[in-house]
């Protein structure tokens, strides 16, 4: 039985997205609450907020998006959001639909990098970890992956842009570090960090919303989460499994050519009790949790979900137990058990 542990309210507003970091041993959340950043500490249910600089000038400022930051703006907004530990300090990045990707110290405020101004608004953001080291991933007007620990290097281009990509994860594939992503479209490819280069690229059988990694029976599998259904990628042959309804129950289900009543917004894989699992949200707050190998509904909708739309899922370990962390429009932070039978 999954069960509800936390449930905090969020003070500042809505939080579109979030990441999770662990420093001296305390899980953090991090993210932006559309004046700058944000941190919930749930052991001690306790929000802190973040004055981000802007990375531009006043005049590059009302270039991309048209107008002078207000005087009274409390900072940069953040509406896609990674974060990673360096030197025992918090780095968190991000950006929004109209300002290009930068990256911050969290606890000063200051600017550590940013994307040119003519990258355009920022989609989808990331942290992946390739070699124990942690890059950002960032969609502008084109994908990049920065590394880190290292602000001053140039940013490795991908592809992709925030038009097209929806999901990203990086692990090894076929032997090779990799970063996998999918798109509106359904087109998967995966992308090789040694090369630089697209080793293998196929169809999905449903627009991406989100993806990620599993190790099933041995073997890679990509997981991706699209309309109302979970699939089940393989790299090396480009077939995909599970094709199906994740719950016709819970979750809105009809004809192949009707839109899906209540489609899957968010997911995030990991392991919990020694099995594969996948955490989804959708557009109506329902919470589920999928066991991989057993290619079935593990637990949920559960109870009491988010009222809205679930925006953010992580899946971390909080006190020696892994748990799920969400966050939707209801102006709520709710953290899950995994652990519980």
């Amino acid at each position: 039985m999954t069960e509800l542990l936390l449930s905090s309210r969020i003070p500042s507003g809505v939080i579109d997205d979030f990441d999770l970091v662990t420093v001296d041993g305390r899980l953090l959340l991090c993210a932006g609450d559309g004046s700058g950043g944000c941190t919930w500490d749930p052991a001690a249910d306790r929000w802190t907020e973040h004055r981000l600089d802007l990375p531009y000038r006043p005049e590059d400022f009302r270039a991309m998006t048209g107008h002078l930051p207000a005087e009274d703006d409390d900072g940069y907004r953040l509406y896609s959001v990674c974060a990673a530990v360096v030197d025992g300090r918090i780095v968190i990045g991000g950006g929004n639909y109209e300002e290009p990707f930068a990256q911050w110290d969290l606890a000063t405020g200051a600017v550590r990098a940013h994307a040119r101004n003519d990258d355009g608004g920022t989609g989808k953001t990331m942290t992946v970890r390739l070699d124990g080291r942690p890059h950002f991933i960032a969609c502008g007007a084109s994908a990049h992956m920065w590394d880190v620990e290292r602000p001053d290097a140039e940013p490795v281009p991908l592809p992709g842009s925030r038009d097209t990509v929806s999901g990203i994860a990086a692990g090894t594939v076929d032997g090779r570090p990799s970063v996998v992503i999918g798109d509106w479209d359904g087109d998967v490819l995966v992308w090789d960090v040694e090369t630089r280069s697209v080793f293998t690229d196929f169809r999905c059988p449903v627009p991406v919303r989100d993806l990620g990694l599993a190790t099933l029976d041995g073997r890679t599998r990509i997981v991706v989460a699209g309309e109302d259904r979970l699939v089940l990628g393989d790299p090396d042959t480009g077939e995909w499994e599970w094709d199906g309804p994740v719950d016709r129950g819970s979750i809105g289900f009809g004809e192949e050519d009707e839109e899906a009543e209540d489609p899957i917004t968010r997911m995030d894989v990991g392991v919990a009790n020694g099995r594969p699992v996948a955490v989804t949200g959708s557009g109506e707050g329902r919470v589920c949790v999928w066991s991989l190998d057993e290619r079935r509904l593990l637990n949920g909708p559960l109870t009491p979900g988010h009222k809205g739309e679930v925006n953010a899922f992580r899946i971390a370990d909080l006190d020696g137990r892994t748990v799920a962390v969400s966050a939707g429009h209801d102006r709520r932070v709710l953290v899950w058990d995994l652990e519980g039978e």
